[in-house]
């Protein structure tokens, strides 16, 4: 999901193409005037049909057409990324970087989204009678760490409700 909405990136692209300095745009719009720069000239070359969903992502085979499109033409890649109607530059940058380090194979996409959490392995707690002296040691040595810990967060917390008081 973008972090602006299409419209808005259209109005400000048509702002920017019909005068208004990209400078002046971005301290309206708190938006870095290289972004609107580059929103424009995706506007610029296609339109109303720019910042529309593009497939370019989607496997290895257009991730190199997109980098040899650009070695060939010998484009930037803020010039390629707005001939191809990506989001960002950064994406075909990110494609460079992979592509140089690990090759073909290195576009290839994985998976979306985050990475799962590494499982914590179910190990089931000994009774106490069947715990070797060290592991008791061990949970002891444990359980006072936590316990420290959790003293010092209620003395934090309560300096900080003092220092709160103090400023009332």
């Amino acid at each position: 999901m973008s972090k602006y909405s299409r419209e808005l990136k259209l109005i400000i692209a048509k702002q920017c193409l019909g005068g208004k300095p990209s400078r002046k745009l971005a301290s309206e719009f708190t938006i870095s005037s290289r972004q609107i720069r580059y929103w424009t000239s995706v506007f610029a070359i296609h339109g109303t049909n720019a910042f529309l969903p593009t497939s370019h992502a989607r496997n290895a085979k257009t991730k190199l057409q997109a980098l040899k499109l650009m070695w060939t033409n010998d484009w930037s890649l803020t010039h390629t990324s707005a001939v191809l109607n990506l989001s960002s530059p950064g994406s075909l940058s990110l494609w460079l970087k992979t592509y140089n380090e690990a090759g073909l194979r290195g576009l290839e996409c994985s998976s979306l989204g985050r990475t799962p959490m590494k499982s914590q392995p179910n190990t089931p707690a000994k009774p106490n009678n069947e715990m070797t002296l060290e592991e008791l040691k061990e949970e002891l040595a444990y359980l006072r760490a936590e316990n420290a810990v959790l003293k010092k967060l209620e003395e934090l917390e309560q300096t900080k409700r003092r220092q709160i008081k103090k400023k009332r």
